[in-house]
């Protein structure tokens, strides 16, 4: 085929306008744009703030280690960790690592020199609304019913989730890829 019969068929099928896109890096953005503020405010002192503004770096730059979840996991257990945690700070943690963890998966998918149509992102934005909703109820209701003597079973679940976690995330990062 000559170089002049490609030029012809390039004019005939000129490449689609996808309307106004985004750089993927964004999304690398708004994780740490929402985790480096949580990390400084909902973590505790000592080595939790530190600990997870090192583990937003390492999920922003490489994304399939999918230290993020790990982030989410020290997030959610520092914050047990301090007496009095079922606040109002906790509907804002709720939310937040619900966001990152929306973001982190994107961000697993989409290399950060592409590009991408703000659109694709409202069927993820549609289901945070639709899980956030009945949950943050739930929160509420957990806050205005839970005396501090009874908490303490909130702990425990939430230790048993952390570790669910961990051997989630042990076998996916474990697995041997498929051919």
């Amino acid at each position: 085929m000559s170089a002049a019969g490609s030029e012809g068929r390039a004019a005939e099928h000129p490449a689609p306008d996808l309307g106004p896109t985004l750089p993927s890096w964004a999304l690398r953005v708004a994780f740490a744009l929402v985790a480096v503020p949580l990390a400084v405010t909902t973590a505790p002192s000592g080595p939790w703030p530190a600990l997870a503004v090192v583990l937003t770096g390492i999920a922003v730059v490489v994304p399939r280690w999918r230290v993020a979840w790990a982030l989410i996991a020290v997030l959610a257990f520092s914050t047990l960790l301090e007496p009095g945690t079922l606040t109002p700070r906790l509907l804002a943690l709720i939310a937040a690592v619900h966001l990152l963890h929306v973001l982190a998966a994107w961000m697993l998918v989409l290399p950060p020199s592409a590009r991408f149509q703000p659109a694709v992102l409202l069927p993820s934005l549609r289901r945070f609304v639709l899980i956030q909703l009945p949950v943050q109820v739930a929160a509420v209701v957990l806050l205005l019913v839970a005396r501090p003597a009874a908490a303490p079973w909130l702990a425990l679940v939430s230790g048993v989730a952390i570790i669910g976690l961990v051997g989630l995330l042990a076998a996916l990062l474990l697995a041997r890829p498929r051919d």
